[in-house]
């Protein structure tokens, strides 16, 4: 085997996992899988009504905002006439719904309803598009669901070492009304903050070993 070949096979190697690292978004009518962070805006002494965009900082998610800049938490159902979005409440954005999270994420789990239909070269159905560092690095159609029909559960992931940390969902029908509950989500974290707890893991276990 000559030098040539070996300086491949190291190359090919290096970029292997790079090459299998991807993003995926499925929808699906089971619910998605809860992840490590959960929001579901029934929690005790959580805000209602027209909220500030940065009402979730504390847990992770930096900035929650309605495409009309007014984004608003309740039963958005009820007072409709009962569009099968569930019972309690749940967070509504006239025009799209845009989340950006305060760390990297690897995984988003979600519920989404929407009026737009389905796609069509008119208008109609809805994309999520998933960002990170302002870089859209994925987009998946779909039709979303209302009126108690269709699939309702987005989940997002990310594999191979790749990350994300902002999702906006939009609709294209003429007046989208996107409404988006149970949320949760895995955070990635930081090579700064990995590396406090392994320095604590190990003071853990010189504890434990005296």
């Amino acid at each position: 085997m000559n030098a040539r070949t070996l300086i491949g096979l190291a190359t090919a190697a290096t970029i292997a996992p790079t090459a299998m690292a991807s993003y995926n978004t499925a929808l699906t009518a089971a619910a998605a899988p809860t992840y490590s962070t959960t929001l579901n805006f029934d929690e005790v002494g959580g805000p209602t009504g027209v909220v500030a965009p940065n009402s979730w900082a504390g847990i992770g998610l930096a900035d929650m905002q309605a495409g009309d800049s007014t984004p608003f938490v309740g039963d958005n159902d009820t007072p409709n006439g009962g569009w099968g979005l569930g019972t309690g409440n749940s967070f509504y954005g006239a025009f799209g719904v845009f989340m950006t999270f305060s760390t990297d994420l690897d995984a988003l789990s979600l519920q989404v309803w929407d009026p737009s239909g389905a796609p069509s070269p008119i208008g109609g159905g809805a994309v999520a598009f998933t960002y990170n560092d302002g870089v859209e690095v994925s987009n998946f159609a779909f039709e979303p669901a209302w009126g108690g029909l269709g699939d309702t559960w987005l989940n997002i992931t990310a594999d191979g070492g790749m990350v994300f940390d902002e999702v906006r969902i939009l609709g294209f029908g003429f007046f989208p009304t996107t409404v988006v509950d149970n949320l949760s989500w895995n955070a990635v974290p930081t090579p700064a903050s990995a590396a406090l707890m392994g320095v604590a893991g190990l003071a853990s276990a010189r504890r434990r070993r005296r």
